[in-house]
């Protein structure tokens, strides 16, 4: 999904990249189904590190952990890693979900007095990053919005297991841009559209399928908003990904108001005849994800609270959970 339009959603969504997906029913050599990584979806609620079974169609518990987790973060080969808060220390985690009975591994102290945070209002602090090589995780250290000019991160590397501060960006308030201190190649977001066939999808007046003999509008049932007043309206649609069985899009309706952006993300059958906008969906979240049964997760909001949400294959829609973090495993 573009984010140039905001280059702040860019800065913080740096080094964030999505887990690749396998089949989440493999089998024995007699082609029988196995329960090995069942758990597709993890996520934190309440404090606790959850995985969602894709074939019990429920959330359990991590019961191993006791201390408060914070955020979460998968690589490719099914290692979570997360923070827990523990008696005002914030502590880098490990889990390998691949091996026959994950323990938790406690890898580093980020070294920050959570005591002198206390009543901090940005709730983003303290979220971790994946690198695009999925060798460094990096914190959030300080998110002061507008108020101070400088934006840090905490980075773990993971093979020399050390902790280094850095500081990434700096906000040039008389320009009103941001300079990048560090190599920013290293914590570009990773684009889910990287590897897509742009080619397919004509984006003029409405988001279309260019099939083999036919053109095919994928967002004429979706309403768009109509009267806004004294703005200027300006609608644009951006192709994502496909779904596992490469016959459903999902895709991002931006919606301008002059400088300013809103929009939604929805879900189209490339025959155009099946068109979802998934409800509480703002583009300003991470990218929703297809899980490897079809099913499709994202984050939204529910009653004035973050909430995570399954679309089924049928086109279902219902709440998990009450978080604002999620991460597909491997």
């Amino acid at each position: 999904m573009k984010k140039h339009y905001f280059f702040l959603v860019v800065a913080l969504a740096l080094g964030m990249m999505a887990c690749d997906q396998k089949p989440a029913n493999p089998v024995d050599d007699n082609n029988k189904p196995t329960d090995q990584n069942k758990r597709e979806l993890g996520f934190v609620e309440d404090g606790q590190l959850k995985f969602y079974d894709i074939q019990k169609g429920e959330a359990e518990a991590y019961t191993q952990e006791t201390d408060s987790v914070v955020d979460a973060v998968c690589t490719t080969n099914g290692k979570v890693y997360y923070n827990v808060k523990a008696n005002d220390r914030l502590l880098l985690k490990c889990l390998d979900m691949k091996a026959e009975d994950p323990q938790p591994e406690s890898l580093a102290d980020w070294n920050l007095d959570l005591g002198s945070r206390e009543g901090n209002p940005f709730s983003a602090f303290g979220k971790m990053y994946l690198s695009m090589d999925q060798t460094q995780i990096a914190l959030e250290v300080d998110n002061m919005w507008f108020a101070g000019p400088c934006y840090n991160l905490a980075v773990y590397d993971c093979p020399s297991k050390t902790i280094n501060k850095i500081t990434l960006y700096k906000y040039d308030e008389e320009h009103g841009d941001v300079e990048f201190m560090d190599d920013e190649d290293t914590f570009r977001a990773y684009a889910p559209e990287a590897n897509f066939d742009f080619a397919r999808f004509e984006n003029a007046d409405g988001l279309y399928y260019l099939g083999d003999d036919e053109r095919v509008c994928l967002n004429d049932q979706l309403k768009d908003m109509e009267d806004m007043g004294d703005f200027e309206v300006e609608f644009d649609h951006d192709p994502i990904a496909l779904d596992p069985s490469g016959k459903r899009l999902l895709f991002a309706t931006d919606v301008y108001l002059g400088d300013g952006l809103l929009g939604f993300f929805a879900v189209s059958s490339l025959d155009g005849k099946t068109q979802i906008a998934l409800p509480n969906s703002d583009v300003m979240e991470d990218c929703p994800q297809w899980l490897s049964n079809g099913s499709l997760v994202y984050i939204g909001y529910e009653s004035d609270k973050d909430a995570l949400f399954l679309m089924d294959t049928s086109g279902n829609i219902r709440t998990i959970a009450h978080t604002n973090k999620f991460f597909v495993l491997p």
